[in-house]
């Protein structure tokens, strides 16, 4: 009996772990987003981690900003899919006149090593 007990509430660490990561993963993913709509590069970069930060121009943050700006105010992520044995996460991005998708992957000290936002066809 005892046995199966420490399962359980290994069980239940490694869910807290899991929750607590994607947890993580929201709140960066969110602040990515918002210094996107706000078109500050410097917050953005902030996020990510070395390599990503290499790839990030000014201009394509300013065209995603007014990309997200046409869609009217930014009200938050909601989480959409989850692959924690990659560190990979998808929300939902939601504005006032639609949404876009937004993934992300999380490198191991917490930085986004990818960011990507994709929009509705039109």
């Amino acid at each position: 009996m005892g046995k199966y007990l420490a399962l359980l509430a290994l069980a239940g660490l490694a869910a807290c772990n899991g929750a607590a990561a994607s947890s993580g993963a929201q709140s960066t993913a969110d602040s990515a987003t918002k210094s996107v709509y706000n078109d500050d590069v410097a917050s953005l970069e902030s996020t990510f981690d070395t390599q990503l930060k290499s790839q990030v121009t000014r201009q394509q943050v300013g065209m995603l900003s007014d990309k997200m700006h046409a869609m009217g105010n930014y009200k938050g992520l909601t989480l959409t899919i989850s692959d924690a044995s990659k560190n990979e996460y998808t929300y939902r991005a939601s504005f006032d006149k639609g949404f876009a998708n937004v993934v992300v992957r999380v490198d191991k000290d917490g930085k986004l090593a990818a960011y990507r936002v994709a929009f509705p066809q039109e």
